[in-house]
């Protein structure tokens, strides 16, 4: 018996896109000095001991969550701080100096791949329930300064055009 390769799609180049905001039309689209995007799936699980036993038989997980990191060249602070990511309210930033950090309503990630069959397409990350939690920053000469941007989420999806 042989295995067979699978081949999958691959990120050819950079993430082209960054959009964070309300909705499609209301927000910041980022487009220039996106290092990468990042994300993993969590789902930890705790073991349920029972009293006087060895062994256990079941495992706790709370809900699973999705953790994201963004690095860019620039700040962003503008996207993160003082972009509106929620339609009801006005002012709700991602990110608020001093206080609790808002829902993104509309974030979404665009990278250019390869397919499978060796096509270009357009990957669309979706993150739902997102919340952008810390920002980092490594500050070195012009090239050496990485800006970060973590969070978690609901869930992240992706579809490719």
């Amino acid at each position: 018996m042989s295995l067979t390769p699978i081949i999958t799609e691959k990120v050819k180049g950079r993430i082209t896109n960054v959009h964070i905001g309300y909705d499609n039309t209301h927000g910041v689209n980022i487009t220039k000095g996106i290092l990468s995007f990042e994300y993993a799936r969590v789902h930890d699980a705790t073991p349920k001991f029972v009293a006087n036993t060895k062994t256990t038989a079941t495992a706790f997980q709370p809900h699973s969550n999705f953790t994201w990191k963004l690095r860019f060249l620039s700040d962003c602070r503008t996207a993160f701080f003082a972009t509106d990511v929620q339609a009801v309210g006005g002012n709700q930033y991602a990110l608020v100096d001093n206080g609790d950090s808002n829902k993104i309503e509309y974030f979404k990630v665009l990278a250019a791949i390869e397919t499978s069959a060796g096509a270009n397409a357009t990957r669309t990350y979706t993150i739902t329930n997102g919340y952008c939690l810390r920002n980092n920053a490594f500050i070195g000469n012009d090239e050496d300064s990485v800006y970060e941007y973590e969070g978690i989420a609901e869930y992240i999806s992706y579809s490719d055009a």
